[in-house]
């Protein structure tokens, strides 16, 4: 496979950063009887807004 990753940089972790955190927050907020389920919904939903995030900034420029 090639990759091709020359539209991602450093200054793009403006945008991945907040995205995380918001999926993180997002999913960490529904209520679970442990605290390992609660972290665990942390841990996906800072994936899930990481990923996001990052088809986000992958597409910006092809949408321009």
């Amino acid at each position: 496979m090639n990759f091709n990753f020359d539209l991602f940089t450093i200054n793009d972790f403006i945008l991945l950063i907040p995205m995380a955190l918001a999926g993180a927050l997002f999913l960490g907020a529904i209520p679970m009887r442990t605290k390992m389920r609660t972290n665990t919904l942390r841990l996906v939903g800072a994936a899930i807004g990481a990923l996001c995030g990052m088809v986000l900034v992958e597409a910006l420029p092809a949408m321009l």
